[in-house]
């Protein structure tokens, strides 16, 4: 009777991760590599994994897979691996336990369950990260994310580590201070990846793309799809920086950008600008000036053309070049948007984010092309966006964030009945900077359901 027991407790029943449909995929993609056997040479399936991840990496995750198998060496046979027992392997890897992926971040970066250095760390970041990219922007869809240079990459990698990199500064605090070089340890490394979800989407995706188990992978999660891009646009931002902005965005703004404006399409005008801008939805501001710094601002509302200040605590300013970085807002003042356009006005005429009238964190001029950035933002925790003070601006982007809002206003029955001013932003600015209402509002008639 007890040894009957006994054997019973011996008994593990395997536990499944995977649905079966990404069981079959990972199945049908190691089947292939063994040549239609059940069984996978160790060397093959090293190579294989080579594509996605440095060597060292490839060798690690190979060991892991494979319980350690002794791989292929002139002095020993074949090693062969049954491919079940890769996809067993690869399950509580990607979907069990946070101790689990863990041990897996930990062992391909490079360190163990006592830690892993800031070196190690952030040229692991940047392996998954490239290869990730190489992946999204090689789809439909997304091409026009282009990969950008290393250097990019390593700008951005070093962005998404800052709370790991230095503990309890905010981005301006550490603007011009060097990369620490430090170890840190499991629980450090655990609380970084528990509140940075981007860390582990970008591995887990790049994991998964290896073993065919996202074999339609949506990369909306990181990368959003553009939309409203003219055929071979080239526009301001790289595929890496893309990343960091989208995935700085409230979740309900990532799945789509659209292209309002580019100064490359649009041309050199600042009443186009406003033209694109105004009424379209929340919006990224991007900013390439004469020496390639890129940077711009985040606007959580639509642009309405008035002069007094417009937006939500949600707005932020950003850099990407020649550092990168997210600046949310201090709590100080509420001055988030600024957006006029008036003829006779005393208040400044263009676009503004932060700071205050003839100091904004960042200004475009309604002489486009001409620019300011200001040494400090009282509205956002922000260093200069740009060491050029005065700007001439190289480059200009808007994107419209999420699926384009729909106005009701606009379909042809009710567009007989819009005020005069409705269509109008600078009169409707006009009678705000006036301080007159607009009597008509609140006294059209409703609709009548038909």
């Amino acid at each position: 009777m007890g040894g009957s027991e006994s054997n019973l407790s011996k008994t593990v029943e395997r536990k499944e991760y995977f649905t079966p449909e990404e069981r079959q995929s990972a199945l049908k993609t190691l089947h292939k590599l063994a040549k239609g056997n059940e069984n996978v040479a160790i060397n093959t399936l090293e190579k294989h994994i080579a594509n996605y991840l440095s060597p060292e990496a490839s060798s690690k995750l190979l060991g892991i897979v494979t319980k350690n198998r002794a791989p292929f060496s002139a002095k020993n046979p074949v090693q062969v691996v049954p491919c079940t027992s890769v996809v067993d392997g690869l399950g509580p890897l990607l979907k069990g336990s946070i101790e689990e992926h863990l041990y897996l971040t930990l062992t391909l970066a490079g360190g163990g369950q006592a830690g892993v250095d800031s070196d190690a760390i952030i040229r692991y970041l940047e392996m998954m990260m490239s290869s990730y990219l190489r992946l999204a922007t090689s789809q439909k869809g997304y091409r026009s994310w282009h990969s950008g240079s290393g250097d990019n990459v390593q700008r951005i990698c070093l962005a998404i580590l800052h709370d790991l990199l230095y503990k309890g500064a905010g981005p301006k605090e550490t603007w011009k201070q060097p990369t620490p070089k430090a170890k840190f340890t499991y629980e450090e490394i655990e609380k970084f990846i528990l509140s940075h979800t981007i860390f582990t989407t970008i591995e887990t995706e790049v994991l998964r793309r290896c073993f065919d188990l996202s074999p339609a992978a949506d990369h909306t999660s990181l990368l959003p799809l553009p939309s409203l891009v003219p055929k071979n646009f080239s526009g301001i931002l790289s595929g890496s920086q893309v990343l960091l902005l989208n995935n700085s965005l409230p979740p309900p703004l990532r799945s789509e950008w659209r292209l309002l404006f580019s100064s490359t399409t649009h041309g050199s005008s600042f009443s186009i600008l406003l033209k694109q801008i105004v009424g379209k939805g929340p919006t990224l501001v991007v900013v390439e000036d004469q020496s390639g710094n890129k940077f711009g601002g985040f606007a959580s509302v639509s642009w309405q053309v008035r002069p007094q200040f417009q937006g939500t605590a949600e707005c932020f300013l950003f850099t990407l070049e020649p550092r990168a970085g997210i600046f949310l807002t201090t709590g100080y003042n509420t001055n988030y948007m600024y957006l006029n356009y008036l003829e006779k006005n005393t208040m400044p005429n263009g676009l503004g984010m932060g700071g205050r009238e003839e100091l904004f964190g960042l200004w475009v001029d309604y002489d486009f092309g001409k620019g300011k950035t200001s040494p400090s933002c009282t509205t956002f925790r922000s260093p200069p966006l740009s060491p050029n003070t005065e700007l001439d601006i190289a480059g200009l982007e808007v994107w419209g964030l999420g699926p384009e809002e729909v106005d009701s206003d606009e379909e042809e029955g009710a567009r007989s009945k819009r005020s005069a001013l409705d269509k109008n932003p600078e009169a409707r600015a006009m009678l705000d900077m006036m301080g007159k209402a607009r009597v008509s509002e609140g006294l059209r008639e409703e609709e009548k359901d038909e």
